[in-house]
């Protein structure tokens, strides 16, 4: 059996939704919607959310911040600061 894919099209909609509170500086994985953030489904809940927020720093609608390799990935709402 297959099991469901969190796509990145989903993981828009997600970050979207909760823009709100994404003010200040937010640990990415904290936005994988608790179905896929259990160990059979992980995977595709990170894949789905990392992939999305890629999309949204090119719409500039997000910022992602990371200190160091392998570090956390950090995510907040874009601001524009001119």
């Amino acid at each position: 059996p297959r099991l469901p894919v969190f796509t990145t099209e989903e993981g828009i909609k997600q970050i979207k939704q909760n823009l709100d509170k994404i003010i200040d500086w937010k640990n990415l994985n904290e936005l994988i919607p608790k179905f896929y953030s259990v160990s059979k489904m992980k995977k595709t809940g990170i894949a789905g959310i990392f992939s999305a927020s890629l999309e949204l720093v090119k719409e500039r609608i997000i910022s992602i911040s990371q200190k160091k390799s392998f570090d956390k990935l950090m995510v907040k709402k874009y601001f524009n600061e001119k």
